[in-house]
This record gives structure tokens, sequence and C-alpha cells, in this order.
């Protein structure tokens, strides 16, 4: 059974992208969910579970909030979840998405997750889910930082921004190090030319294009959250109006600390900055020490990943 997973920075496209590939009749991705990223990366993957873990696992999803959004039977899930005693994370994760994929589209071809943690630990999926696909959703860090702060409350411009550069960095690393199991999708492509960037994709998964794809995607809720109200946009048709809405909407303030951190990582993406590099050298500085920190905190964080899955 072949996978794709989709990933990227907030508010870059994901969803879109999601409905778009999930109105293919071959492709199904399952909506985010703390669940499986837990599964993947927080036990090691060759221990057998026992009773406990089981227990423990059953009891996270009964909690999780955009687990109980998906638009499933979850009871017919958890009914009987003592069978995976005995079992490996993975296989809990697999039959997750798989149960997705049957009670919303039986037969597809590709099954899979969307969930930001794939763009910091793809090489690591790789490992779990070898051949898998991994599609990763890119934009100008401008615009998807000025519409996290529209949208996330529990971001400011300094976090957003240094979310979205580490995100960006690993896309890219990504993409070097694995180019042919990755295919990077920039919102603006897509946007402006959805047909080109959807066959795009289709060749990328080995799929015929399906004219479904673009006809349906608007209407395509059982891949939606419930609970989700922050995608309006995507019920519409698709439009290129808000790739430079962030030019009106971020303050001279906002921009410098965005480019003050983000800068090397726009240019090194194609999107460069909107003026040359600030002359104020403490701040350089202090950008340059948080972007450092940021990488480290990852780097240690996905070496103790690494080793859970051997």
């Amino acid at each position: 059974m072949p996978h794709v997973f989709l990933s990227g920075n907030q508010r870059s496209g994901k969803t879109l992208a999601q409905l778009i590939l999930c109105s293919h009749p071959d492709i199904t991705i399952s909506p985010g969910t703390k669940v499986i990223g837990k599964l993947l990366y927080a036990m090691p993957r060759h221990t057998m579970l026992d009773a406990e873990s089981v227990r423990d696992i059953r009891a996270t999803m009964q909690k999780d909030r955009k687990f109980k959004a998906w638009r499933v039977d979850h009871q017919k899930f958890l009914d009987g979840f003592d069978r995976y005693v005995g079992q490996s994370p993975t296989r809990v994760a697999e039959d997750l998405m798989t149960f997705f994929r049957d009670q919303t589209k039986p037969g597809a071809k590709y099954l899979g997750n969307k969930k930001g943690c794939y763009c910091k630990e793809g090489d690591l999926i790789l490992k779990i889910f070898p051949g898998c696909r991994l599609i990763y959703l890119l934009r100008d860090g401008r615009g998807a930082v000025s519409s996290m702060l529209e949208t996330q409350p529990e971001h400011d411009v300094y976090s957003a921004a240094l979310t979205w550069t580490l995100k960006a960095q690993r896309i890219r690393e990504l993409k070097e190090k694995l180019p042919n199991d990755v295919f990077v999708l920039r919102y603006e492509e897509l946007v402006a030319d959805p047909e080109k960037l959807s066959r795009a994709m289709c060749a990328f998964l080995d799929v015929p294009y399906a004219p479904e794809m673009l006809a349906n995607y608007s209407t395509n809720d059982a891949i939606r959250h419930t609970t989700d109200t922050t995608h309006a946009e995507t019920y519409q048709a698709i439009t290129t109006s808000f790739v430079d809405e962030w030019k009106g909407k971020l303050t001279a303030e906002q921009l410098d600390v965005i480019e003050g951190i983000a800068g090397n990582e726009l240019e090194a993406n194609g999107y460069g900055r909107s003026k040359g590099k600030s002359t104020n050298l403490v701040a350089r500085a202090k950008y340059r020490a948080l972007r450092t920190k940021n990488y480290a905190d990852w780097w240690v964080s996905h070496q103790r990943k690494e080793r859970r899955i051997g």
C-alpha cells in the first residue's frame, strides 16, 4: 500500500492541497492528529506494545480534539482496541490511516496523513514507510507569518518567523537530500495554475490526472475536520488574491523582524527580501542567535526520535 504524507508550514496551503489531492479517486490523506505523530515518533518503533501502553494510546485518542473531529465512526476503531497488545506502534498508525481510507474512500490506492511534524521529520518517515512520497507546501514566509498572526493567537511575530524559517530550511534540505521522494509545491504556483500543479503532483505519485481534483475539491468535506473554522477560502474558487496580501497587513516593524529572522531562508528559496539587510548590528546578532538556538533545539529532538525509530 503506497503512502503519501503532506506537510509544510502553517498557513501555506496544506488544506487546499489536501482537498485537491483527496478529490482524486486513488488518493486519501487523513487529517492531522497528534495521535499518529505520537505513535511514529514517541515510542521505540520495534517495541511491541503491552497492555498499559495500549490503554494509554486509546486514552490519548479519546482526548485528542483533532482525532475526534475526523468524520468517521470513531467507536468502530476503538472497540476491541486490546487487539494491539503485542503489536508495534507503527501497526496502529498504519491501521488508523487505513481505517480513515476505508471509511471515506474504500479502495483508494494511496493512503496517508497531513501533519506539520512530517516537515521536520521527513527523513524519519521514510525509514518507517520506505518508498513513501512526501509533498511539502512552501509559501513566502511573509505571507505565511501574516496569516499565522491573524489565525493563531499562540504565535507572535518572533515565534511565527522562527517556525517558518526552520520548516523552510528543512524542506530545502530534504529536497536536496531526497530528490526522488520529495515534491515541493509552492503555494504561489498552485493558486496561479492549479491544473498544471495538480498534474505535476499526479506525475510524482504515478497516478493519472483526474479532472475531479479541481472540480470537486471545494465540496470534499470528508477530509475536513468537523471543527475547521480557519479555511473558509477553500470553499471558494482558487484565487491569487492572497499571495501579496501581507504587503498591506504587516507593519514596518513586523517586516523588519520577519526578514531579520527569515531573510536568508527567503533568499535561499527564491523569495528575496523587500529591502536590504538591516544595518542594526545588535538586532542582526539577536536574530542569528534565535535562529541558531531554534535549529539546535530541533536537532536534539530529531536525534532522540531517530534513536527510537532505529
